[in-house]
């Protein structure tokens, strides 16, 4: 007897006074296979239905068989199943186990539900978006349309009294479990094939480990090997049926199962007393901004942990390994946030509107979902034909609500139709992933294997797609189709492999892959990385396609902008399909204070130092101003780079290309700058002269570059000059570089007169000797 067998009379007495009923109970207390069958037989019930929900495919069979077996019957009799491409329901059934997206799509074609006398939810913990859909939408029906339909919520790891809360005529009932102790080690960070080669020595009976997904489990396997005496198994949702199975049967070997979260709950497998819990999960996030979900790997939730810890104590006494240490509990979540909170809401939405609740607070959602994710999917919704301006359910939103399918595939196969159109619609409902982007090469590769798994399963999916589809209009490439579920993710090739999508956001495929190079593709799949989002699945299009389909959503925008590719002004007219550019041609006129708006961005872009017009003129009066600046910072101004590119705007007219701008006269424009502060170049040319004269007669210039200004002269031409020149109406000397007759340096000074006291001596001694043809006079001066 299950403990939970214990509590039935209770359960049962709730629900006959047409109550709701919340349970509570740990795993391995008999819940998932015990309550709902010893229900059937209950007077309130009167003979009807119960539909009971799983969160996986897995359970919802292997659950049914159970409980048909202990019937001595098989799934199909008076318990029955149903999911995804298969039905075990006859006529006899009165039980019907489903997986939760099947309830939404049931109550749209039958709001009251005719038949049914109980919904189950089991496992509600998990909180899956169809888990919180069907929910509201059940509590919707008993309230407007049955109130004799009752619900039962089951969970191990549940807040009752919030569900109930939530309810309003709900009663609470707690069972106690029969789970056996489960002895928890953290090893820290171990891989898996080294905690599981532990686990073997130190337990017995078959070991569950727990992966992220289906590329860790291939990896483990591969690092596991096959040690002696056990068989290693994989698990999960894409796996064939009759592999799964394998994990349930009696085995001589020790079983080591690699199995990702779908063996977390409902699922009883026999021999298990030693659980491998990499702490890791994987799940959906979608960006509201980018209006794209992408799959992330997140450390385990403490509840989730837990349910993984159970597994171990189900038959016998376990060990449950963790890898991770335990002080980093305290940093894990305490729950899974409901997936509501993180989706993509386009079906929800729909569904919700198909129900007659267009507004966001119409149902009882037990979470309230993020208002800019509501809204993006309404804006979805719009794009492709399913809602009308106003929010309304258009015919064809009508029909895409009544398929089993994401909108977007919904909507390619009503316009579309056709065997390629489903078959593609079935490549990306089941998310797998092919060795190219393009989509094309993934349906060769299901039609030449069309005995492998995968593609049995996809052609599967995609028969049942296309009896659902429309009649297609014409004969339309792959990407046409895809465009009509995707049309935000059309893009434009800009180049080694980035492409810019009709959304805005910046997409890139591998540039070793042939469709790198496509002018134009459909991005279908795509994660939602920072920056630009890597693209998983594409399909290259025709721009005479975008064309004919979406002609008329094109707009034609002027445009005058600086061009960095071809460092010019570049006005045109684009062509545009929301935020992709499809073609341009040269603007005939643009207004002459744009063009030069933008040559000044250029400016900017480029920097003023990178000028065509410096000149060593123009290079030789800046550094003056600054030298100025340095001296009265107060008075002249700083010829820095933001004054220049300011002044600049007077001199530009009419130019639009970098190139041209050597025609400008930097001068004129430094000028400019010291107009703005009331001076003149005339002023900069008697403080900071350009040259100073020498007894000779010659004009040496100084250098204002370093700091101080300085000039280089031959000593001979400084004889008869007595003292150092000095700028600056007297008060600042210039540095003197004295140079021999080689014009090499021989003396630095800037007191000319010491230097003749002191050192010109030794110097003259040594320039007689070595220049004896040159005049050394014993008195320079």
């Amino acid at each position: 007897m299950f403990p939970v067998e214990e509590r039935l009379r209770d359960i049962s007495s709730a629900l006959a006074r047409n109550r709701n009923v919340v349970l509570t109970a740990p795993p391995g207390s008999g819940k998932t296979t015990c309550v709902a069958p010893a229900l059937l037989d209950e007077p309130w019930l009167g003979g009807r239905k119960i539909v009971m929900l799983e969160p996986r495919r897995l359970a919802a069979m292997s659950c049914a068989r159970y409980m048909a077996s202990r019937l001595g019957e098989d799934a199909g009799g008076t318990i029955g199943y149903q999911v995804r491409l298969e039905r075990r329901i006859g006529p006899r059934t009165r039980l019907e186990i489903l997986t939760e997206g099947l309830l939404a799509q049931r109550l749209l074609s039958d709001p009251e539900l005719s038949g049914v006398g109980l919904v189950v939810f089991d496992e509600f913990h998990e909180r899956s978006l169809s888990c919180d859909l069907g929910f509201a939408l059940v509590i919707e029906a008993r309230r407007a349309f049955r109130n004799d339909l009752r619900l039962l919520v089951m969970s191990a790891t549940l807040d009752a009294g919030e569900v109930a809360a939530h309810l309003g005529d709900a009663d609470v009932v707690n069972a106690s479990g029969r789970m056996f102790p489960v002895d928890t080690r953290y090893l820290g960070d171990v891989s898996v094939p080294a905690a599981v080669s532990r686990a073997l020595k130190e337990t017995e009976g078959d070991v569950l480990c727990f992966l992220p997904g289906e590329g860790e489990i291939r990896r483990a396997a591969e690092g596991i090997g096959e040690p002696a005496g056990c068989e290693v198994l994989p698990l999960y949702g894409s796996l064939p049926k009759e592999q799964q199975g394998r994990v349930f049967e009696r085995s001589r070997n020790r079983k080591i199962i690699l199995s990702t979260s779908i063996a977390e709950t409902s699922v009883t497998i026999p021999g298990i007393t030693c659980v491998v819990d990499c702490g890791l999960m994987r799940t959906s996030r979608f960006s509201p901004v980018t209006g794209m979900s992408g799959r992330v790997t997140l450390p385990l939730s403490m509840d989730r942990a837990e349910q993984r810890r159970g597994r171990a104590g189900r038959v016998a006494p376990g060990v449950c390994y963790r890898l991770w240490r335990e002080g980093e509990n305290m940093h894990r979540l305490q729950r899974m946030p409901p997936e509501m909170l993180d989706a993509d809401l386009c079906s929800l939405v729909l569904s919700s509107v198909a129900w007659g609740a267009p507004r966001r607070d119409d149902l009882p959602w037990l979470t309230p979902q993020p208002v800019s994710a509501w809204n993006q999917a309404v804006s979805l919704l719009r794009l492709l034909g399913a809602l009308d301006d106003a929010g309304r359910l258009t015919e064809k939103g009508g029909r895409m609500a009544s398929m089993a399918m994401h909108p977007r595939l919904a909507s390619m196969m009503l316009d579309a139709g056709g065997g390629d159109a489903a078959m593609l619609a079935a490549i990306l409902e089941e998310g797998v992933r092919f060795d190219e982007a393009d989509i094309r090469k993934a349906l060769d590769e299901i039609r030449e294997t069309p005995s492998r798994p995968a593609s049995k399963r996809i052609m599967r999916l995609a028969s049942r797609f296309a009896s659902r589809g429309g009649t297609a209009r014409r004969r339309m490439s792959e990407g046409a189709m895809l465009a009509l579920a995707y049309p935000d993710r059309i893009a434009r090739n800009r180049g080694n492999g980035t492409f810019r999508m009709v959304s805005g956001r910046g997409a890139f495929i591998d540039q070793s892959d042939p469709l790198s190079k496509a002018p134009y593709a459909v991005c279908c799949e795509l994660d939602d990385r920072p920056g630009d989002a890597r693209v998983f699945l594409a399909c290259p299009i025709d721009e005479s396609e975008i064309e004919e389909m979406f002609g008329g959503q094109m707009a034609e925008e002027e445009s005058c902008a600086w061009d960095r590719r071809s460092d010019s002004v570049k006005a045109v007219v684009a062509r545009r399909l929301g935020h992709m550019t499809l073609g341009e041609r040269p603007l005939s006129s643009c207004d002459p204070g744009k063009v030069a708006e933008c040559m000044m961005e250029g400016i900017r872009t480029k920097g003023v130092d990178s000028l065509p017009c410096w000149t060593e003129e123009a290079v030789a009066m800046r550094e003056r101003m600054r030298f100025m600046h340095s001296l009265f910072p107060g008075k002249w101004p700083d010829p820095d780079d933001k004054a220049v590119a300011s002044a600049m705007e007077g001199f530009i007219a009419g130019i639009s290309k970098w190139r041209d701008l050597d025609r400008v006269d930097l001068r004129r424009v430094l000028d400019f700058v010291l107009s703005q502060a009331g001076l003149s170049s005339r002023e900069l040319d008697r403080l900071a002269p350009t040259h100073v004269a020498m007894p000779s007669g010659a004009r040496r210039r100084v250098r204002y570059g370093g700091a101080e200004p300085t000039v280089e002269v031959r000593l001979q031409e400084c004889f008869g000059m007595a003292a150092t020149p000095r700028i600056v109406d007297g008060t600042v000397p210039v540095v003197m570089t004295l140079l021999s007759p080689a014009n090499r340096p021989i003396q630095i000074t800037k007191d000319l007169a010491g230097f003749w006291k002191e050192g010109y001596g030794l110097v003259r001694k040594e320039m007689r000797g070595r220049y004896p043809r040159h005049r050394w006079p014993e008195n320079p001066v």
